[in-house]
């Protein structure tokens, strides 16, 4: 199966637990998956999702540092 790009995520806390080197998320909502024994997941699909949990994070901490001026 190939796992649609927009579903795949990156973050770096999971389950109360920080890592750097960071977690693939996969949302799984609404996708029908039986049968599935494989997900097939591309690397450049998850620097993408990497860089997009990034570009969230600074866009977020820019907004807190406006309004907190």
């Amino acid at each position: 199966m190939r796992f649609p790009p927009e579903r795949l995520g990156f973050t770096t806390v999971f389950d109360g637990k920080v890592d750097t080197d960071g977690y693939l998320t996969l949302d799984l909502k609404g996708l029908d998956i039986e049968g599935v024994t494989r997900f097939v997941v591309p690397w450049e699909d998850i620097e993408a999702a990497k860089t997009r949990a990034a570009d969230g994070a600074s866009k977020a901490k820019r907004l807190r540092d406006i309004l907190s001026e």
